[in-house]
């Protein structure tokens, strides 16, 4: 009893730390505190509640910027709050309540937050579908979480079509631009007969949530579901406190939102009352441009991205002033140490690294100088994150061997949609893996090896391929690279590399064996290198191994 009080205290302090030190309070009057108790009193609790305190307190403040296709869209607290309050009624006329689940397939943009947090005020759960994605894909999707509505862009229309029509899925459309045929009704129209005022009070379900489908790099995707009224905040709160996150940060985001990290940082950014400026698609000289336009202070990064950025021509990036700059945060996929090095070698000290999943939340994090003093962390574990490196057997590990990585903590995922036997797969004594390998120092800094399926066992050795892409990121010449083991009649495995040169460089494979030969053992050495124009990748830049071991068994 004692244990549990005195948690309760500690995340309480940690919160209200939190608080002290990424908000400015400033005071609100008593008519606008009032219309934010009665707004919130009739949604379910979670993140969107700070929206409708935003949208009552400062309605007046810029909240969202869009670069787009059609230009530059701006929106303040207070539009942002009527235009979802005009979804979330357009929504709930169409049958959507507590419970119901919605699918999006939309493109980064303003009505990607809208509908997020429209469905979470009705207590809805969104099922978030990437656009990049065919027919036949979807119509998976469709078939596990069977929603009752469709949100999509009218440039996705067909390939949504034809997947519900595979999956034998109906219900209300809503298409954003202008709809053709299917019954769909205009997003322009929709909303401009649905009422600004708050939607009525969510009857039914567990509150809102987010069904999130795994990125499928071994495989059919599963849905992962969160509970957005049932997540915990600790690690959040924490990583606020380390990296100096505060409301008055202006947040660029380049990644994709139908994914679940970047919904993360943009929830945890407007919570506070930041400024999120959205980039419809990545392009590097194009995100300076925006960071130097609307002086952006922070970001959410895939490794790729910070590879294309530090690889642009000085004169580019002497072109623009990025100093307004404070951190840049890498995830969704192993941060190389070359790649950190070249970042903050043109950018500055700014760089951090997290480590989670879709599935687990935000679990540990590294700073700036951990890239060099301790190559290769992932950092150490953010609060409230209980971190198990267990062989086999279930067994823990010895210090500094290597184990699966699993966790507990509050912001776990309630389990795989319609899928217990891989939700039962992944969790061992109320633990959570995703197959990660890892490693942890004296220190407590965690290392990762590799993923599971990944691991190559060559002559009776395992050999983790990320020590090895480590070395040949090294290389002046190499841009990218990666290792894929591929059977070998002598071996059982071999290894195959796959490296991306540099413009206007040149390397063979000699070069390549011989970077191996000073830094690696033998046995670690790749036998075969094949030069590529560039790594097969999915949205948020995770390597697709399982390709590269298709064309290096065909090799």
């Amino acid at each position: 009893m004692f244990d549990a009080l005195r948690t309760r205290v500690d995340r309480s302090l940690l919160f209200a730390r939190a608080l002290r030190s990424a908000v400015s309070f400033e005071l609100i009057r008593p008519a606008q505190i009032a219309e934010f108790v009665r707004s919130a009193s009739r949604v379910p609790r979670g993140p969107h509640v700070a929206l409708l305190f935003h949208a009552a307190a400062h309605p007046e403040r810029e909240a969202l910027i869009e670069y787009g296709a059609a230009g530059v869209r701006r929106m303040t607290w207070g539009e942002l709050g009527a235009i979802t309050n005009r979804l979330a009624n357009a929504l709930a006329a169409r049958g959507v309540g507590g419970g119901s689940r919605v699918a999006l397939m939309l493109p980064n943009g303003a009505e990607y937050l809208i509908a997020q947090h429209a469905l979470a005020m009705l207590g809805a759960t969104a099922v978030q579908i990437g656009y990049r994605l065919k027919a036949g894909e979807i119509a998976h999707i469709l078939g596990n979480a069977e929603p009752g509505a469709t949100l999509v862009h009218a440039e996705y229309l067909a390939a949504m079509t034809d997947a519900r029509s595979q999956a034998r899925q109906s219900g209300p459309m809503i298409v954003v631009g202008d709809p053709a045929g299917d019954g769909a009704a205009s997003w322009d129209r929709a909303l401009a007969a649905a009422s600004p005022a708050s939607p009525p009070r969510s009857r039914g379900g567990e509150g809102g949530g987010v069904i999130v489908y795994t990125s499928g790099t071994t495989g059919k995707s599963k849905g992962a579901h969160r509970n957005l009224k049932t997540t915990g905040l600790e690690s959040v709160a924490d990583m606020v406190l380390q990296v100096g996150i505060r409301s008055d940060d202006r947040h660029l985001v380049v990644c994709p939102m139908y994914h679940s990290m970047a919904p993360a940082f943009v929830g945890m950014l407007l919570a506070l009352g930041a400024t999120v400026v959205l980039m419809n698609h990545f392009e590097p000289a194009g995100a300076l441009d925006i960071i130097a336009r609307e002086r952006v202070t922070c970001s959410l990064m895939v490794p790729t991205m910070l590879v294309r950025l530090a690889a642009l021509p000085d004169d580019v990036i002497a072109a623009h002033d990025t100093s307004s700059l404070r951190w840049v945060m890498s995830g969704a996929a192993p941060l190389p140490t070359e790649t950190a090095r070249r970042f903050m070698a043109r950018f500055g000290p700014v760089l951090w690294n997290f480590y989670g999943s879709t599935e687990t939340g935000m679990v540990t994090i590294a700073g700036p100088g951990d890239h060099t003093s301790r190559p290769g962390t992932i950092g150490r574990a953010l609060y409230g994150n209980q971190i198990r490196l267990l062989d086999d057997a279930g067994h823990e590990v010895a210090t500094g061997e290597v184990g699966e990585l699993y966790v507990r903590n509050s912001m776990l995922i309630t389990g795989y949609h319609r899928n217990t036997e891989a939700t039962r797969a992944s969790q061992r004594d109320g633990l959570f893996s995703v197959g990660d390998l890892a490693r942890c120092d004296a220190d407590r800094y965690y290392y990762l090896e590799s993923r599971k399926h990944d691991m190559v066992i060559s002559g009776g050795v395992n050999i983790y391929p990320r020590e090895i892409e480590d070395i040949l990121m090294t290389h002046p010449a190499i841009l990218d690279a990666a290792v894929v083991g591929v059977p070998d009649p002598e071996w059982g495995e071999s290894l195959h590399a796959f490296v991306v040169v540099r413009d206007g460089c040149a390397l063979s494979d000699a070069e390549v064996i011989e970077l191996c030969r000073a830094h690696l053992a033998d046995f670690k050495r790749p036998r075969r290198i094949s030069f590529v124009t560039e790594l097969p990748r999915n949205p948020t830049g995770k390597v697709l191994k399982r390709e590269l071991r298709e064309r290096a068994q065909q090799a």
